[in-house]
């Protein structure tokens, strides 16, 4: 069977507009003008880059249509992205149905994020881009009433609007370079959003709750991704030096060649791999698995090696299973303590158990 993606960018959604109770909160104070108004939103992401909120717009918002083909409505899904010290924040517009409306970016004087609330001060224009259509500037007409009364500077507002030009060029510029590679990410967001926003939510709170779990998983998915990557490369190489060479017939300077680029693939790969460079391992994901479940894994396989009793048989096959589980117990193992500061029997159990099975198959 294979993967459904689909179904996977379905069950993210569900996921991302369950908040949880326990889930960590805070209050924003938006100022337009003399108009405030308070939110309280699930906080996703604190770090001295960005700070990422996610909102559900209940049953008692008021809607408000952004151009003549979207309206934003009760139960809509909204992510907000601040950097500190930035006159800008970007809204990822998310329909209650879960299909993406397009990004929102707020011009604002730079954001007072040091306590609760978090008092954001508009100024008036917006840059609104729509899913599939072309960037435009809303509210020129508001800034230059707020400039008329006097809320604002006629400096500040020339340097509002040369912001919102500079922001509007720069989307179109990053909407036609990513055209080729269909991806709805725009350019200047975190990577640790991933290829969609609402899609990484599952991802952010993992990382927010449990960061152990969260680093352990993404580090064991790159060195998966690694061996996959590596597996086609060194399949099409050796594929190309059967058809040209002898390599595979004799031993001389055509197979050492082979050995050669093999290895300068994988030199190659790893670090790509590893860093999160390649298109596998760019964007997180929900763990595949967890220490409980390697240790159940690792105990299983240790049982397996001591009932039986033609190990020497067994030993090819099975070698290289017990150390991919003995690693990714220990990467889960590491990963807790330093992380989470936790000692992780679980994973440490696995270590133990793929370690006794290996030394009783190289003993044999």
């Amino acid at each position: 069977m294979g993967f459904d993606l689909l179904g996977a960018r379905r069950r993210a959604l569900r996921a991302a507009r369950r908040i949880p109770d326990a889930a960590p909160r805070v209050e924003v104070e938006v100022r337009r003008g003399s108009h405030v108004q308070r939110f309280r939103q699930e906080l996703l992401a604190d770090g001295p880059g960005w700070k990422i909120t996610l909102q559900i717009l209940d049953a008692d918002f008021t809607p408000v249509r952004i151009d003549e083909t979207t309206t934003l409505r009760p139960g809509a899904l909204l992510m907000w992205f601040l950097r500190p010290g930035q006159p800008f924040e970007i809204g990822a517009f998310y329909h209650g149905r879960g299909a993406f409306q397009g990004y929102y970016i707020n011009l604002i004087r730079p954001p007072r994020l040091q306590s609760s609330p978090w008092v954001i001060e508009d100024l008036y224009l917006d840059v609104w881009l729509p899913e599939g259509g072309d960037g435009v500037l809303l509210d020129e007409d508001e800034l230059d009433a707020a400039v008329a009364r006097a809320e604002l500077s006629a400096a500040e507002a020339d340097g509002v609007r040369r912001i919102g030009a500079r922001l509007l060029a720069r989307s179109r510029r990053s909407r036609r370079s990513r055209r080729s590679r269909r991806s709805g990410r725009l350019g200047w967001l975190p990577r640790s959003v991933g290829r969609s926003p609402a899609e990484s939510v599952p991802a952010l709170r993992l990382r927010r709750d449990a960061p152990g779990t969260f680093h352990a998983a993404r580090i064991s998915g790159r060195i998966i991704a690694f061996g996959l990557y590596l597996m086609a490369a060194v399949s099409a190489t050796s594929a190309g030096f059967a058809a040209f060479t002898d390599a595979f017939l004799v031993a001389g300077p055509a197979q050492d060649a082979w050995r050669l680029t093999v290895l300068g693939e994988a030199l190659l790969l790893a670090p790509l791999a590893l860093g999160g460079w390649l298109p596998a391992t760019r964007w997180p994901q929900p763990p595949l698995t967890d220490e409980r479940s390697l240790f159940i894994a690792t105990l299983a396989a240790g049982l397996a090696v001591l009932a039986l009793s033609e190990r020497t048989a067994w030993a090819g096959a099975l070698l290289p299973v017990y150390a991919t589980l003995g690693l990714f117990s220990l990467v889960f193992a590491v990963c807790r303590w330093w992380f989470d500061r936790q000692v992780p029997i679980f994973a440490l159990a696995g270590v133990a158990m793929t370690l006794v099975a290996l030394a009783l198959l190289v003993a044999t």
